[in-house]
């Protein structure tokens, strides 16, 4: 049997609840947080998301307007807020998540006033957790249609979240 995970995705936006979407249809356990509580508000209320009003999201899918539950006894954390509040995001987020962690960084981009990469910003505001990129062509009205993913791959020490349950070396890669 395949493993499940409980994931927590961090940013509610197009591209965070396509992600937050994907991943419960695969079976996952997914909580979704967002720093604006009108925007959790809203998501309880009509289960829509407001720039994704065709995509229907799974019951399964629990909101929270809470940092620590959101960020507390999780397997992944999905990092899915813009690049310009990735930064503020971790600092506030970074004294609820444990070193270790596995945070996939799925916001693109660099730090403007810094021109860093954001999955470095990440480790510099939250030290010792394990980041993961998810690259390639990626947006949100192409993902959030589909009944299962088509591609979705993590790998750490096993972790896999493709529907297939297969790793492929031309998408996953050790971490």
């Amino acid at each position: 049997m395949e493993k499940r995970y409980n994931i927590s995705i961090i940013g509610a936006g197009t591209w965070g609840m396509a992600l937050a979407r994907s991943l419960a249809v695969c079976g996952n356990s997914v909580i979704v947080w967002s720093a604006l509580p009108e925007e959790i508000d809203s998501l309880n209320k009509t289960r829509k998301q407001v720039n994704l009003p065709y995509m229907d999201i799974p019951d399964s899918i629990v909101f929270t307007k809470d940092a620590k539950e959101a960020c507390t006894g999780k397997d992944i954390l999905v990092f899915a807020v813009p690049s310009t509040f990735v930064r503020s995001t971790a600092k506030s987020l970074a004294s609820y998540i444990p070193e270790g962690q596995i945070i996939v960084d799925v916001a693109k981009g660099i730090e403007a006033k810094t021109h860093t990469f954001l999955s470095e910003v990440i480790l510099s505001e939250i030290p010792g957790v394990s980041v993961v990129v998810l690259s390639g062509p990626t947006h949100a009205s192409l993902v959030c249609p589909m009944e299962k993913p088509t591609q979705y791959y993590l790998h750490k020490d096993g972790a896999n979240l493709s529907p297939s349950g297969r790793n492929s070396p031309s998408s996953s890669l050790p971490l």
